[in-house]
């Protein structure tokens, strides 16, 4: 398939022309001591952060998905492979998050391999949000979107509804949908039941996050990083203040780490793909 027209349906489907505030230069600055990136990315892509990234070949012959795009990814691509992830660096939790070497950028280049990345437009989606996808996974009832990170797009990255599950249930439910290999645990329990389950799918444990649930009387926190281990001062300093709200508003806070809770949409974007005729896979990196 013509990378040309793959990126034009892409971009089609996540709406990512739309977006108007998903910054990232803060991470870049924080990651690239040497901002060599500049050298390898697509013309508008910084200002814009969403999209094609990294041009390869005209041809793309094969799709890989991943929750982060780690080196090891993908040193792993067969020449014209488009990568496709939500993250344009790997939030590892140790030693913390991580860019693309420069060797990297060089193994695209020279295997005609493309980088393409959706974050808000993924988080927002009407389908396969990842926070859309754990909530229809825990059966939760009369869902609500909210919190969009960007407000130029529809919806929201998070999702509240009800559920009748006790806390225990519900957390053996997620366990069944994310897969034995996902760790999901209790971090800080206020009630026994449910209740009102709001979903925040990935670096979801912020204070500001979980207000806004509380003042649509959120019960039960679904996030990806309740129990970080990131050990950048500045993820934890804001870890603190989650847990400290949580425990006075008396929230349970119910952690599947990071990787875990945006995996679905990775899996569920391989029939995509296939759907337009390229073979597709998903490349497992977790989870941190």
């Amino acid at each position: 398939m013509q990378l040309d027209e793959l990126v034009r349906e892409l971009d089609a489907e996540f709406r990512v022309e739309l977006v108007a505030n998903d910054d990232w230069s803060g991470i870049f600055a924080e990651v690239y001591a040497d901002p060599y990136w500049r050298g390898f990315v697509e013309p508008g892509y910084e200002g814009r952060w969403n999209g094609l990234m990294v041009r390869g070949g005209a041809e793309v012959e094969q799709v890989v998905t991943c929750v982060f795009p780690g080196d090891e990814v993908v040193a792993g691509l067969e020449p014209r492979t488009l990568l496709f992830s939500e993250h344009p660096v790997d939030f590892a939790d140790r030693p913390g998050f991580l860019p693309l070497a420069r060797a990297s950028f060089e193994t695209l280049r020279e295997r005609g391999c493309s980088f393409y990345h959706v974050h808000a437009p993924l988080d927002q989606h009407p389908r396969i949000s990842p926070s859309r996808l754990l909530a229809a996974g825990l059966g939760l009832e009369g869902c609500e979107e909210y919190l969009p990170i960007d407000e130029a797009l529809p919806g929201g990255a998070a999702v509240i509804g009800t559920s009748e599950l006790s806390l225990e249930g519900l957390v053996a439910r997620l366990r069944v949908f994310l897969g034995t290999d996902i760790p999901v645990h209790v971090v800080l329990r206020g009630r026994e039941h449910a209740g009102r389950v709001a979903v925040v799918a990935g670096g979801g444990a912020d204070p500001e996050s979980l207000q806004a649930a509380i003042e649509r009387s959120c019960d039960t926190y679904v996030t990806g990083n309740a129990g970080t281990y990131c050990e950048l001062e500045s993820v934890q300093k804001v870890n603190r203040a989650f847990r400290r709200l949580a425990e006075e508003a008396h929230v349970s806070a119910v952690d599947a780490t990071h990787y875990g809770t945006e995996r679905p949409p990775q899996l569920a974007m391989l029939d995509w793909f296939r759907r337009r005729g390229l073979p597709a896979r998903f490349v497992e990196n977790g989870p941190r």
